[in-house]
C-alpha cells in the first residue's frame, strides 16, 4: 500500500526551506513585499532578494557598454533596414545606373566608332 505519514495532517512541519530561507518554521520566513492584485500583500516567502518566485520583479537590463552592445545586436531581425544594408543597395543601384547608361551609349554609337 502507500506509505504511511510520520506526522499529523496539520501539525507545523520543520526543515530547510527553498531559496535561502532559514529552517525552521514555514510560517516565520519573511514575506514578499509585494502586493496582489487584489491589494494585499502576497503571502509568499521572499528570496533573497526580498521578494517571491512569482514577484521577483522586472530585470535592470545591461548596464556595461558591452551588455548594451550585445543585446542591440541580438535584437536585429534581420538588418535589411540597417544604415550599412542601406548604403550597400544605395552603392548597388548607382552601380546599375552607370551600367544602363554605358549600355544604352554603347548601343546608340555608330559601329565605327567602337574601339
Amino acid at each position: 500500500m502507500g506509505r504511511q505519514a510520520n506526522h499529523t495532517p496539520h501539525e507545523k512541519r520543520r526543515g530547510w526551506l527553498r531559496h535561502g530561507n532559514s529552517p525552521g518554521d514555514f510560517s516565520l520566513a519573511p514575506r514578499c513585499e509585494a502586493r496582489t492584485r487584489r491589494g494585499t500583500p502576497c503571502q509568499c516567502p521572499a528570496m533573497r532578494n526580498g521578494r517571491c518566485r512569482l514577484h521577483g520583479g522586472l530585470s535592470t537590463g545591461p548596464r556595461t557598454a558591452e551588455g548594451i552592445e550585445r543585446i542591440r545586436r541580438a535584437s536585429m531581425t534581420h538588418g535589411r533596414r540597417s544604415q550599412a544594408a542601406k548604403a550597400e543597395q544605395r552603392s548597388l543601384r548607382d552601380l546599375m545606373k552607370d551600367c544602363r547608361l554605358l549600355l544604352n551609349q554603347l548601343a546608340e554609337a555608330p559601329d565605327g566608332d567602337q574601339a
